[in-house]
């Protein structure tokens, strides 16, 4: 690497070397002072998040990144009133881990359960597919300390309702959409043995629009 002398001409707007001249004499700094210190902790601060960004342990697909032939157009998923309530609140689905790596797709469609939560909430509409989300990216095999580092999540982890339960969770996969929204008229299941074979099951919009029944979707 070439030898440099340390001298660097710096030309800034009349506003900003103000701002700099005031903050120095805060400090009891030199301007050169001042300024040596903010690039010094700036690039400590990069070096720390270049760092931090090359131990994480998940990874990402945006779904606008992929091919069509890549992406299922709907998959049809389960939902208990807990998770319905992070998916409305902060437009976030979690596929269980142990389905591994899901193919991504371009729509999730939420088939509520009749299950009723320990503070008695229950979902609005049971045995139906009432409400769907449009994917945005998915994050495979993250950990609740990867989540402070994606922005989408931040209001999530500040909702401690839902964080004190996942930041005890280990590997699992986050599904971010960018909109979530209800259809004019609520799917009902016909055949109830049918809701146990729903999870990560494949469907067409088209079908969506004209099915009477979830069960007319497979």
């Amino acid at each position: 690497m070439k030898e440099l002398s340390g001298r660097i001409l710096l030309r800034i707007p009349p506003e900003l070397h103000h701002k700099v001249a005031e903050h120095a004499s805060v400090y009891e700094k030199s301007i050169n002072e001042y300024i040596t210190q903010a690039i010094q902790d700036k690039i400590e601060e990069e070096r720390v998040g270049f760092e931090v960004a090359m131990q994480l342990s998940f990874s990402k697909v945006s779904i606008n990144d992929l091919k069509v032939g890549d992406v299922r157009e709907a998959v049809i998923v389960t939902q208990h009133p807990w998770y319905m309530e992070i998916l409305r609140k902060h437009k976030i689905y979690f596929f269980n881990p142990n389905l591994g790596r899901v193919t991504p797709m371009l729509y999730l469609l939420f088939y509520e359960t009749t299950k009723q939560e320990n503070d008695g909430s229950k979902n609005e509409n049971p045995r139906h597919i009432a409400q769907y989300g449009k994917v945005q990216e998915i994050l495979y095999d993250i950990q609740p300390h990867d989540y402070k580092y994606i922005p989408e999540l931040e209001s999530l982890i500040n909702d401690d309702k839902y964080w004190s339960v996942i930041s005890n969770w280990k590997t699992t996969n986050v599904v971010i959409m960018n909109e979530v929204g209800k259809f004019n008229k609520a799917i009902p299941l016909q055949n109830g043995l049918e809701a146990r074979y729903l999870v990560n099951k494949t469907t067409t919009l088209t079908k969506v629009r004209n099915a009477n029944f979830i069960d007319e979707l497979f």
